[in-house]
């Protein structure tokens, strides 16, 4: 039941999680680190196998002796040569840290191997996770990973090819790894799974393969207990007997003398091939001479109790690639032991390289997944309202969930917000299926794929022009056109609709456990959602008046405006007061989901009936235009339907609802970008969400637009390339908003990574009376840029947007003038230059990639001051080949005046701000410098680690009397202290204060096995000074608001994620956010009040 304490507001909390694999705490989980001078673990040693970083030569108790002055080095060097060399610095021991597990140095027939002296149940079956370099040689032959049967004596299997795992048919060791159960070659030469080299079975030889090879036990113990091979037969025989066997995979009869042996054809387990259980990689080893410049690559083993398979692997910290998915081998590879032992190996031939293991981490299945590769963290979003809805990811084949639970309110601790635990649905279970975890429901029936209404656009025909033709379309196979069907069926053996109706959630051709069928087997049908945060849309709520004025035009009359010919707005309101919530948010299956999420009745009671579920079925889907040109890409780590899969995006852009005029009626528009999945930007139009309006036969009334790089052009657009080639990556969220030349539109920046590389805005308005639209593009002249988020403003309350503020990634604010009623007016304002100029340029390598917030600043005396905060950060996303990575050098918040208002005030003197005249670059010495001045550990039960103040110098504003001297500010910047810290989530202005999350990213280097979150500072400042207000913000445990040293809390230290968001309890405020643990996080506040920092962005947030 909802707590009756919350405002009964139309608007909901919405907050986007990160659900990390490897979170659970209760079963037993093994874990070594090799980088130090000893292991964690006992483990019997064989060969080569030291530890870089040690310098003992015991191997009791289980000890790895140390690769200085190793006894099997000595001997080895003397007779064939080589070299240890590689290491940190190529001369050992490694500093203890920075060293690693040796298995071969750089010398030919080399062989080295670890064998654990513990063992591990099947019971729960069973996840490893282990992290390798290789360098330093020339190629060859390479290392395996293997588990076997616990109660067989440990020994390694055969030389060269067989990588210590598997029998080898050609060389003199042999003999394979006792009771083994399954091995994982890492083959920089190409032998392991080729069977002209060992074994019966392969796929020939290939260089720089990860393969699987399944169980065995060739060794000659083995043979001679089956009695036909006896026990007197010579060693060169014995050698036969056990080559013989490995090379057929049968039983031979020795039982007779040597001139009468006899194949028997029964079949024995001679490690055979695993179908489908290899690939390439062109980053298995490195020629390079020291361990910092090698490649690591993270391997993902897991076998669960019921005998399904998979194997993935990560290259230098990238996205997981998978090679084989859920496939069975109990039938193939016999029973699994009761226990297991894990055992790594290494192997050099004619030619070397070194091979070396960093870190092994073993658990059960079930909880045991990736924790030694991946560290990004999703955007949060949180919004008020009595339910929340969690958008989390995994990386464990790449699959998402949507769980709504309910806003809970108690009275304790002076009163405190939390998160009910139970969902009362999950999107993934409603497009699923089956068990639901987070609704605990044993077993739900899937949406039918057939009935779900889904939705893209047509594309277009021809040359590109103002207009153009295209149309919303269902995505049905009938409905595509020709180049459409093509690009989801290219390559295939024949153009059908099979890929298609998996993208709309069918699953009967993917691939299944015993390895039929051609498409990648998923585990969820909703798609992993990364950075696109859930868009709560239910009634109508923005503040708009019935009769419209635009305040710049004060003799036009009101009835010349659109908006007055027609019913006034708050009619509007009534008419779709109760209808259908719905929860839109974008994933990486290629759509924008749209999931119900019952209604609010008319006197504004939340309802959950059949006429209005709360059930989270999904009411309608949408694939952007250039989504379905590369959802089925020619690469297969790209290709969402393929087995090989390993991540791409495709619609990870927040979504962004508003009401807008146009055909006598009001609307309401979702509209959105794709983020780094693309260059495009979508609108649909969601007035009623019944199921008689959104079906898929209404597609072309539904979709009202879709601009995709070099689809449409712009007006005053002439020659090739049109201004469709400055639209990049969609990172930011469109706006929609009035313009005073009556119309209403979308407005977005250009993105990232565009053809032209031009930074500017994007415009597109819809014409009141027939709705065609029309593109404007608003350009900076700056290349090599971008710009992700804009922020409109409109100056005097009219709700007609006057101008809007971006930020680019070279540091740049900028403003560009919508003031007039002729588009061909509208430009980026030139600050008393002939061109187009900045307000503000931050410091070098300062870029800024989030929302600009505008606000009002009331002055001591004459008009209220204009001032645009930011902050500046960048996070470049994860890859298939690194990790995530940030900005470099120091990063900073600032407040910066807009000064250049005297047109302003001309246009428009009932609403003057403060304005100087002349032309100024404002420079860094031109800002107050505010300062974190303390920063306080805590161990708090709340989850706050630490607080910090910060300082609350005066601005002495230029102009003003502020101050009694040195009245020459423009502006003020706080400095993030901490290295690396700085802003990749977008800030907000609320309850009077700029909040904003801050990122310290984790210095992860690739080469260690320690994986720590991302942390980060929670901060409330003043958006006059940038400094501290005069009572904390935040409060403590018992959320009492305490000083420290006299001084204010400013910030929390809770490594929190995305956009904080404000809800109200019993008339008290709380911050809610999302943190890098993946847990939401509650804290009551103490807001300045007053009106301060009143928004300028007069559009509601929804």
């Amino acid at each position: 039941m909802q707590s009756k304490n919350f405002r009964r507001r139309k608007l909901s909390l919405l907050l986007t999680l990160l659900l990390t694999d490897w979170a659970s705490a209760a079963p037993v989980v093994v874990t070594d680190d090799f980088t130090g001078t000893t292991a964690t673990n006992p483990w019997q040693t064989f060969g080569g196998a030291c530890l870089t970083a040690s310098t003992s030569t015991s191997t009791a108790s289980g000890n790895i002796p140390g690769c200085v002055n190793n006894s099997y080095y000595t001997d080895i060097f003397r007779i064939k040569g080589g070299t240890m060399g590689g290491g940190q610095t190529g001369t050992l021991p490694d500093a203890a840290g920075n060293g690693a597990l040796r298995l071969t140095a750089v010398g030919n027939d080399e062989r080295g191997a670890i064998i654990s002296n513990f063992d591990f149940a099947k019971d729960a079956g069973l996840s490893v996770v282990f992290k390798t370099v290789t360098y330093g040689g020339n190629g060859a032959d390479g290392m395996s990973f293997f588990l076997m049967d616990s109660t067989a004596t440990p020994a390694l299997g055969g030389s060269g090819g067989s990588l210590a795992y598997s029998c080898s048919n050609v060389n003199d060791f042999y003999e394979g790894v006792p009771g083994a159960y399954i091995g994982l070659g890492m083959d920089e030469y190409g032998n392991f799974l080729n069977a002209s080299d060992n074994t019966a079975t392969g796929a020939g030889f290939s260089a720089n393969r990860i393969g699987l090879r399944g169980a065995g036990n060739i060794t000659w113990n083995n043979l001679k207990s089956i009695g036909i091979y006896p026990s007197n037969l010579s060693s060169n025989d014995q050698k036969l007997a056990v080559q013989n066997t490995c090379k057929t995979g049968t039983v031979w009869d020795y039982s007779k003398n040597n001139s009468k042996l006899q194949d028997t054809k029964a079949t024995i387990l001679d490690y055979p091939l695993i179908p489908g259980g290899y690939t390439n990689s062109a980053s298995l080893w490195k020629n390079t001479a020291l361990r910092p410049n090698a490649t690591p690559i993270t391997y993902n083993l897991k076998l669960t109790a019921t005998g399904l398979l998979s194997l993935s692997y990560s290259v230098n910290g990238g996205n997981y690639q998978p090679v084989l998915t859920n496939q069975s081998i109990s039938a193939s590879n016999g029973p699994m032991p009761d226990r297991f032992k894990f055992g790594f190996t290494g192997a050099t031939g004619g030619s070397n390289n070194i091979h070396e293991v960093l870190c092994f981490q073993a658990g059960p299945a079930e909880i045991s997944t990736s924790s030694a590769g991946i560290n990004t963290q999703q955007s949060g979003q949180v919004k008020t309202g009595t339910q929340i809805y969690l958008a989390y990811y995994h990386t464990n084949n790449w699959w998402g969930q949507l769980t709504s639970q309910n806003l809970l309110y108690s009275s304790a601790n002076n009163g405190t917000v939390s998160i009910s635990p139970t969902a009362n649905w999950d999107a993934s279970c409603v497009l699923t299926g089956g068990k639901c975890d987070a609704t605990n429901v044993a077993a739900m029936t899937p949406q039918s794929p057939v009935k779900r209404v889904m939705l893209t656009w047509s594309g277009l025909a021809g040359t590109p022009s103002v207009g153009s033709p295209a149309v919303g379309i269902p995505f049905e196979w009938t409905s595509l056109s020709s180049s459409q069907q093509t690009a989801l069926t290219s390559g295939d053996a024949s153009a059908t609709s099979d890929r298609l109706n998996f993208l709309r959630g069918d699953r009967t051709k993917e691939l299944t456990t015993t390895g039929a069928n051609m498409y990648r087997m998923r585990t969820s049908v909703l798609g992993d959602i990364i950075d696109s945060s859930p868009t709560w849309v239910g009634g109508p709520s923005a503040p708009y008046a019935d009769v419209w004025v635009d305040s710049t035009q004060p003799r036009a009359a009101a009835s010349a405006l659109p908006e007055n010919a027609a019913s006034p707005y708050s009619s509007f309101v009534m008419a779709n007061a109760t209808r259908q919530n719905v929860v839109y948010v974008g994933a990486d299956d290629g759509f924008l989901h749209g999931f119900r999420a019952g209604a609010y009745d008319t006197t504004g009671n939340f309802v959950n009936n059949s006429t209005s579920p709360n059930d989270g079925a999904e009411v309608l889907a949408y694939m952007p235009s250039s989504v379905l040109k590369t959802i089925h890409s020619t690469t297969a780590t790209a290709d969402y339907s393929n087995t090989q899969y390993a991540q791409a995006f495709s619609v990870d852009g927040t979504p962004y609802a508003g009401d807008l005029y146009y055909k006598n009626a009001w609307h309401t528009w979702l509209t959105g970008g794709i983020g780094p999945g693309g260059s495009d930007v979508w609108a649909l139009d969601i007035t009623n969400p019944s199921t008689t309006n959104f079906v898929e036969a209404n597609a072309s009334s539904l979709v009202m637009g879709d601009w995709s790089a070099g689809s449409f052009a712009c007006v005053g657009d002439s020659g090739t390339p049109n201004c469709s080639s400055n639209l990049g990556q969609t990172f930011g969220t469109p706006q929609i908003r009035r313009f005073h030349n009556g119309m209403w539109g979308l407005v977005f920046g250009n993105g990232l990574n565009s053809t032209n590389g031009k930074a500017g805005i994007f415009i597109v308005t819809i014409d009141p009376t027939t709705a065609a639209q029309k593109v404007y593009y608003l350009d900076t002249g700056t290349t090599s840029n971008g710009i992700t988020y804009v922020t409109p403003a409109d100056l005097d309350g009219d709700h007609t947007v006057d101008y809007i503020y971006a930020g680019d990634v070279k540091g740049n604010v900028w403003r560009f003038d919508v003031t007039s009623t002729s588009p061909s007016n509208w430009a980026a304002s030139k600050y008393g230059n002939a061109a187009a100029t900045p307000l503000f340029t931050a410091a070098s390598n300062q870029p800024i990639t989030t929302k600009p917030l505008v606000a009002i600043v009331p002055t001591t005396t004459g008009a209220s001051r204009v001032v645009v905060s930011f902050g500046t950060g960048q996070q470049v996303p994860q890859t298939l080949l690194s990790p995530a990575t940030y900005a470099s050098g120091s990063q900073a918040l600032y407040g910066i005046w807009d000064w250049d208002m005297a047109a302003w005030n001309l246009l428009n003197p009932a609403a003057p701000k403060s304005a100087t005249t002349g032309r100024k670059t404002i420079a860094q010495t031109d800002l107050t410098q505010q300062t974190v001045t303390a920063t306080y550990p805590t161990t708090t039960t709340n989850g706050v680690s630490g607080y910090r103040t910060v300082s609350n110098t005066a601005v002495c504003w230029q102009g003003s009397t502020t101050c009694t001297s040195g009245n020459n500010q423009w502006g003020w910047e706080l400095v993030l202290p901490t290295s690396s810290e700085q802003v990749i989530y977008s800030p907000i202005l609320a309850q009077g204060a700029v909040i904003v999350n801050t990122t310290i990213p984790a210095n992860n280097s690739a080469l260690t096995c320690s994986i720590n979150p991302n942390t980060g500072w929670t901060m409330a400042v003043d958006p006059a000074t940038g400094g501290a207000f005069k009572q904390s913000f935040f409060g403590d445990a018992s959320n009492n608001f305490v000083s420290y040293n006299g001084a204010k809390v400013s910030g929390i230290q809770i490594g929190a994620v995305g956009s904080p968001s404000v809800v109200t309890a019993s008339n008290s405020p709380y911050l809610v956010n999302q943190t890098s643990a993946g847990t939401g996080h509650v804290d009551k506040i103490a807001p300045p009040g007053g009106t301060l920092g009143k928004r300028l962005t007069w559009q509601q947030l929804r």
